[in-house]
């Protein structure tokens, strides 16, 4: 298997670097220990990068248990802290991480949409920033905030969210971006759900190779 180029490896890689700048600033007591956790676990994603391993086994593989176990563990410890964009930054890499052997377990893969997480939920308020933009608040069984360019994504409709780093806007972050699909239900969308709306994942794909990129 082509570990060394999957994305998804690939993204855990970046979490790492985006952590080192993003946990420094996050308001908690013991930041200078966790950064140092995050340092010492980098090393240990090339393990998995050059493993060659069947993405099954990697998933269960020891190094990557242990650094989705590191990361549950600093995501603990910062869960008291401000609600802030060095948090939330720091919170969607960790949970990338986190859930890194349940994203391998999708097994090889052909496109970088398929290498992250999406929610379907449903629109419980929408306030308007600007002209063309407005704050969605999303229920999939957790709040998400999302802000869309589209007036089309009104209270009370059902959505697809594409889980991504938080992105800023003025005084507000956004979570992630709406898909041009809807599951009438909350919750964690699986591979074949995934699959399912490749056709309106373009963006998607695009923004994830950018993020990889940048």
């Amino acid at each position: 298997m082509d570990t060394a180029n999957d994305i998804r490896i690939r993204l855990a890689e970046k979490a790492f670097s985006e952590l080192e700048k993003s946990l420094n600033n996050v308001r908690v007591q013991r930041r200078k220990e966790l950064v140092k956790k995050v340092q010492e676990l980098k090393s240990e994603i090339q393990i998995i990068k050059y493993s060659y391993m069947p993405f099954g086994e990697l998933a269960e593989y020891e190094t990557t248990v242990k650094i989705s176990q590191s990361a549950n563990g600093i995501l603990e410890a910062i869960a008291s802290a401000e609600r802030d964009f060095h948090y939330l930054t720091s919170r969607y890499w960790l949970e990338y991480l986190r859930f890194l052997p349940s994203l391998l377990k999708r097994g090889e893969i052909q496109k970088a949409y398929e290498a992250i997480r999406y929610f379907s939920g449903e629109i419980i308020s929408v306030t308007q920033l600007s002209e063309n933009l407005w704050l969605c608040n999303v229920d999939c069984g957790f709040k998400m905030d999302v802000v869309t360019n589209s007036e089309v994504f009104r209270s009370g409709r059902y959505a697809v969210v594409s889980y991504l780093p938080p992105r800023q806007f003025g005084n507000v972050v956004s979570e992630g971006m709406f898909v041009d699909a809807s599951l009438d239900r909350k919750g964690e969308l699986d591979h074949q759900e995934i699959l399912s709306i490749k056709d309106k994942l373009g963006e998607v794909e695009a923004m994830v190779l950018s993020i990889l990129q940048s």
